[in-house]
């Protein structure tokens, strides 16, 4: 896709299994417009220390059999070091085992203080 030539992406339980989610998020921001915005639900790292070491010792067995999935990624992070800044966030546990259930739903727009060949961490 050509740079600067979408308004909107929507992202839905996919930044958990990426193989390079950096990759995927610089990606993301080369293609939105100036004011694009990115809309995202995602499940990932928990922000309660008891869970997310429980994650961190189950992703390395958790990926091979679910489809790559990373149950300890820091979905707003890795959004914010990508280049975006986040509008709005709501996080929270959805209903079942909270070591897959730490959710986060919100809008993120280009960071447009972020230049495009900044180093964005990756």
């Amino acid at each position: 896709m050509d740079d600067k030539s979408i308004d909107t992406v929507v992202t839905k339980w996919t930044l958990c299994s990426v193989p390079d989610v950096t990759l995927a998020l610089g990606e993301l921001r080369r293609v939105l417009r100036p004011h694009g915005r990115l809309l995202f639900v995602e499940h990932g790292r928990s922000p309660d220390r008891a869970i997310s070491r429980w994650q961190d010792r189950l992703t390395p067995g958790w990926r091979r059999f679910a489809g790559g999935c990373h149950l300890n990624r820091p979905i707003a992070q890795l959004i914010e070091g990508s280049g975006f800044r986040i509008e709005h966030l709501d996080t929270g546990y959805m209903k079942g085992p909270k070591l897959m259930t730490f959710m986060y739903e919100g809008r993120a727009t280009v960071d447009l203080s972020v230049g495009p060949f900044d180093d964005l961490g990756a």
